[in-house]
């Protein structure tokens, strides 16, 4: 079986040719992300464009594809008028502009009944349907123009196919949708959002077809008229079909965004936790995943790297963090005097906070070197590893074997080093990929 898989990340779209479960040809296209005080969105147009931009490098050495498959970053709520015309979208998980509404819906449903309903709190930007009342309450006109509201594989299979629909791993991030049982959208939060059920997808398993290519899809993009396109989902639900997702299996991806991810055959909400179904269950079977997430790992090295050390190479960077996490190694890493200098790893704030959370350094003076602030950060950044790695073992036991990936081999091998228990480690390559060619097959 010929799959073209799609891999919508933040930063780039990934498009792979896939014959059977073997990738054989990778493009990468690159996606931009537009900043204005608290509000972050990735403009929907120019992903429209990279996605366009990405098919079309693949289709041009291989045309025949048997299916469409796809996962993309979560949340990236979106709203088309009724002539499907893009009224706003994606606002991303970064964006900070409806704290205030976070507040009002968490106050107006109470947080054990949202939990029920959602698996979630409502964080700002990070739940949709905060995004979605600050637009009804700052941009009525606006509002008032939504004809249909998803997130980005809604968006993008409709390019494709001209259907509206989603799987329910994407869904749950919009938070009208019964994540824990899997029953639909939840008119309690529909109604107090200001929207009706016809203006949301259609609601499919992540492993059932969603639409087929049209015929102006297919003559833009050189895909075969009628391909089956489907439904798709979230980018870590398809690492973590990657591996064999049975309960307890824990994948850490180490990139940008630091994720834990266990998978559950369950849901287990919690009020620091991220809740989602896998988003299977047409075939394969129905899971859940709890996740916790350090906002800026990768990016907080990055950052470090810019900022304090711009006189490094990459390459002396990289043997002094190598270093730092060795003086680590048999360190307790959660015993710090009161005079040593602290770090707090909010630089790109916290997802599972209802409030806006920053970075900070503290306890510095003149003696300060920027050596013992690389230092403090690593510290910081492997506690924080720890707790979400303890926080999740209380869910559900966490098999020994672990599955990464992501570019920050560093930052993980000094995380791992300071989490309890024994555990293999085992690498996964173009995971997103391998998890996406498996959706057709099984």
């Amino acid at each position: 079986m010929k799959i073209l898989a799609i891999d919508v990340g933040s930063s780039s779209i990934k498009a792979a040719f896939c014959k059977n479960d073997r990738i054989k040809h990778i493009e990468n296209v690159p996606v931009s992300t537009t900043f204005r005080g608290t509000e972050v969105e990735i403009p929907a147009t120019g992903l429209l464009k990279s996605l366009r931009d990405a098919i079309r490098h693949i289709t041009a050495s291989h045309s025949h594809i048997d299916a469409v498959v796809m996962d993309s970053f979560c949340p990236g709520v979106a709203a088309l008028d009724k002539n499907n015309t893009i009224l706003f979208g994606c606002v991303t998980h970064q964006d900070r502009r409806s704290i205030k509404q976070a507040a009002e819906i968490e106050q107006h449903i109470g947080i054990d009944r949202h939990l029920r309903f959602t698996g979630n709190r409502p964080f700002p930007g990070g739940i949709g349907s905060t995004t979605l009342l600050w637009f009804k309450q700052n941009q009525p006109a606006i509002f008032k123009k939504i004809a249909h509201v998803g997130q980005p594989t809604t968006l993008l299979i409709h390019h494709l196919t001209g259907q509206w629909v989603i799987d329910p791993s994407q869904a749950a991030f919009l938070g009208l949708y019964d994540s824990i049982k899997l029953s639909g959208w939840i008119p309690e939060l529909c109604e107090h959002i200001g929207l009706k059920e016809s203006q949301l997808p259609r609601i499919l398993f992540s492993d059932q077809v969603a639409g087929k290519v049209t015929r102006a899809a297919a003559d833009n993009l050189g895909l075969p008229e009628g391909c089956p396109v489907f439904a798709s989902l979230v980018d870590t639900s398809a690492a973590m079909l990657a591996t064999d997702y049975r309960p307890g299996r824990l994948v850490h991806s180490a990139g940008s965004t630091d994720v834990l991810a266990l998978c559950l055959d369950k849901a287990a909400p919690a009020v620091d936790i991220l809740t989602r179904p896998l988003g299977t269950g047409h075939k394969l079977p129905k899971r859940w995943l709890a996740v916790s997430t350090i906002a800026a790992g990768g990016s907080t090295m990055h950052w470090l790297k810019d900022n304090l050390f711009a006189d490094y190479s990459t390459k002396r960077f990289h043997k002094l963090t190598q270093r730092l996490g060795q003086e680590m190694r048999g360190n307790k890493i959660n015993t710090q005097s009161a005079t040593d200098v602290g770090f707090a790893p909010y630089l790109a704030g916290d997802r599972t906070a209802m409030e806006e959370r920053t970075g900070s350094f503290e306890h510095l003076t003149l003696a300060t070197t920027r050596e013992d602030m690389l230092r403090s950060a690593l510290r910081s950044l492997a506690q924080a590893s720890r707790q979400r790695f303890e926080r999740l073992a209380k869910i559900k036991t966490i098999q020994p074997e672990i599955f990464t990936m992501g570019g920050q081999t560093d930052l993980a091998n000094i995380m791992h080093a300071h989490w309890p228990g024994k555990h293999t480690f085992t690498a996964l390559e173009n995971e997103a990929m391998t998890g996406l060619s498996r959706l057709p097959m099984d």
